[in-house]
């Protein structure tokens, strides 16, 4: 797949360029990062580099995974996140770096890859997270995800475990959920809480 950009009322979704590497590193020295992402820890300039030349070009080229920058339109040098959707598992990804929480713009970001993959005839669309990330959750969770259990993570995470992670499912506008979830409709984790 050639590389695409999505546009939302507030958003750029668009490629990361070498220019990213710096403001992603400085991001990626969240705390939080440790425990909710599968990013090498501690994060280097040479890890955000790699990423950005090597395997999201890689991904791309493959199908394997589509990745994309998160901009205020109207402002391509500020990088505020990162958001993907995996194609060989239909997963969906996504952080925001700390100055930028709080504004709805990951909201807007999911919002907008969750309509083009169901633009492409894909019927579902999953969501993982570690269990205990919570704003991850609570975003997920106010788009009309239906959370279906805990299950191992479907990355591998540093030291090559597979750490129990929340799971759960939107159902494209139309067609009718999917039942083979074995926990399907569950209640989301009460700990999770409202999108302000």
């Amino acid at each position: 797949m050639q590389p695409f950009t999505l546009t939302s009322e507030r958003l750029t979704l668009d490629m990361l360029t070498d220019d990213d590497s710096e403001l992603m590193t400085a991001h990626c020295q969240d705390p939080i990062f440790e425990h909710t992402l599968t990013i090498p820890w501690p994060y280097a300039k040479s890890d955000a580099e790699f990423f950005i030349t090597t395997l999201v070009p890689e991904w791309w080229e493959d199908d394997d995974e589509y990745t994309w920058a998160i901009r205020e339109t109207g402002k391509p040098e500020l990088l505020l996140g990162v958001i993907s959707f995996r194609v060989y598992n239909d997963t969906i990804g996504y952080w925001m770096g700390a100055p930028f929480r709080g504004k709805g713009f990951m909201k807007e970001a999911v919002a907008e890859v969750t309509r083009w993959v169901f633009s492409t005839g894909r019927a579902e669309v999953r969501w993982e997270a570690l269990v205990g990330n919570e704003a991850s959750a609570a975003i997920a969770k106010s788009l009309g995800f239906v959370y279906t259990g805990v299950e191992p993570s479907s990355s591998e995470y540093r030291g090559g475990t597979h750490p129990p992670s929340w799971w759960a499912t939107l159902t494209a506008p139309g067609e009718n959920p999917s039942d083979t979830t074995e926990f399907a409709a569950l209640p989301w984790p009460s700990s999770t809480r409202p999108m302000r």
